[in-house]
């Protein structure tokens, strides 16, 4: 049996879907519009009718407050749940990696944090009244995600044309595409 981890980043009626750290286009978009949950879970069942039928999931939400939690949740009792594995504060630092923020309040298990992302490390900062809260919610989650989360390091996303094998041969032409 294989289990298959997905995060669910929900804000301002978006969803960005993440599989196993990764952020995943689905129906070719990475942010995808939902209107309802319903309909969505609708979708979602008809894309991974081979998942719902043998293997397990492994579901991690992150949302705003605007969602509301028992709809998000009132389809989802088909799937096999695993609980085997915890979602980590290094889960955590890949989704936050590629997300585009400086400062964003995470609740977990009644306790806030402000994180910080800076240059090189994530660090816990002051509250301030217009930073942006998600509230982190799953059946497997570390109790102190949050708390191991602080100093550890920011990747970087790297963004530059690398030489393919007919530029190495041919040299030059690599130099002006840079």
């Amino acid at each position: 049996m294989k289990i298959h981890r997905y995060f669910f980043w929900i804000e301002d009626n978006f969803i960005e879907i993440y599989k196993n750290g990764n952020l995943e286009k689905y129906e070719g978009e990475e942010r995808l519009y939902i209107n309802n949950f319903e309909s969505f879970w609708e979708k979602w069942k008809k894309n991974s009718k081979i998942i719902a039928s043998r293997d397990a999931i492994d579901f991690t939400f992150f949302i705003d407050k605007k969602v509301d939690k028992d709809d998000l949740l009132k389809n989802l009792d088909i799937y096999k749940k695993e609980s085997e594995i915890n979602f980590s504060s290094e889960d955590l630092k890949k989704i936050l990696d590629t997300k585009d923020f400086k400062t964003i309040v995470f609740e977990f298990n009644n306790q806030k944090k402000a994180i910080t992302k800076t240059k090189g490390r994530y660090v816990e900062s002051e509250f301030e009244e217009s930073l942006p809260e998600i509230t982190l919610f799953g059946d497997n989650i570390d109790e102190d995600v949050l708390n191991n989360l602080a100093n550890q390091r920011v990747e970087e996303r790297k963004n530059k044309v690398e030489a393919g094998l007919l530029d190495k041969i041919f040299g030059n032409q690599c130099k002006s595409r840079k």
